[in-house]
């Protein structure tokens, strides 16, 4: 919607009527209402038409006619050749160039009908809008594809190493029922028994060759010796 200002009151208070105009005895103008028409050209207002403040109604290389009942805002504005069917209600500040408008019709404040050039520009807008959602829309539907087949493809990586996890305990347990196992026997050792001594004899001999004539050393190597 577009911020429409309330209306202010019109200085000039006058009424202008100027070329072909007809005016019925039962319409109602307001003050500063301007009805002008140009050489062959003409106005046309009916009965009970009821005409805001500061209308402005132009009419040129053609007729202007507002049928008996319609009501025109304040601050509205005709241009060229139109038609205001009966009973239709016209928003205040709205402007019709060149265009008809269908009886019973209600036209919303600040509206703009009959502008040619106006409705092209709006079709260019919308047309760049659409080629500029378009690549947005595929890039989303993209993103929310690349998660489900992230998801897939994480799915299908840990039911492969699931799998291969299986097969690695599988084969230890082939391969450790294969292996035979070995019985040891482990003799008891005598704890009264001791380990004879490295070198003992070597030492028992060399002493009996520095003291042959020491009878305790000799006895006592050959005690070591038993």
């Amino acid at each position: 919607m577009i911020y429409l200002p309330p209306p202010q009151p019109v200085l000039n208070t006058d009424i202008r009527i100027s070329g072909d105009v007809e005016i019925h005895p039962t319409a109602s103008l307001a003050p500063g209402v301007i009805l002008q028409a140009a050489p062959n050209s003409r106005i046309v207002i009916g009965a009970d038409v009821c005409i805001g403040m500061g209308v402005i109604i132009n009419a040129c290389q053609g007729l202007i006619e507002i049928d008996s009942g319609a009501i025109l805002g304040s601050g509205v504005l005709i241009v060229g050749e139109s038609k205001i069917g009966s009973n239709a209600c016209v928003g205040t500040a709205t402007t019709i160039f060149q265009a008809t408008v269908a009886a019973m019709t209600v036209i919303e404040p600040g509206s703009i009908i009959g502008d040619i050039s106006r409705q092209l520009h709006l079709d260019e807008n919308q047309k760049s809008t659409q080629a500029d959602t378009q690549p947005q829309a595929e890039a989303g539907k993209n993103q929310r594809n690349s998660p489900q087949t992230s998801s897939n493809h994480n799915s299908s990586n840990s039911a492969t190493q699931a799998n291969q996890t299986n097969v690695q305990n599988s084969n230890q347990k082939q391969k450790s029922s294969s292996i035979p196992k070995v019985e040891t026997s482990v003799e008891p050792q005598d704890k009264n028994k001791k380990d004879p001594v490295v070198g003992q004899v070597y030492i028992n001999q060399l002493l009996v060759t520095l003291f042959p004539h020491n009878k305790g050393l000799d006895s006592n190597a050959k005690n070591s010796e038993q």
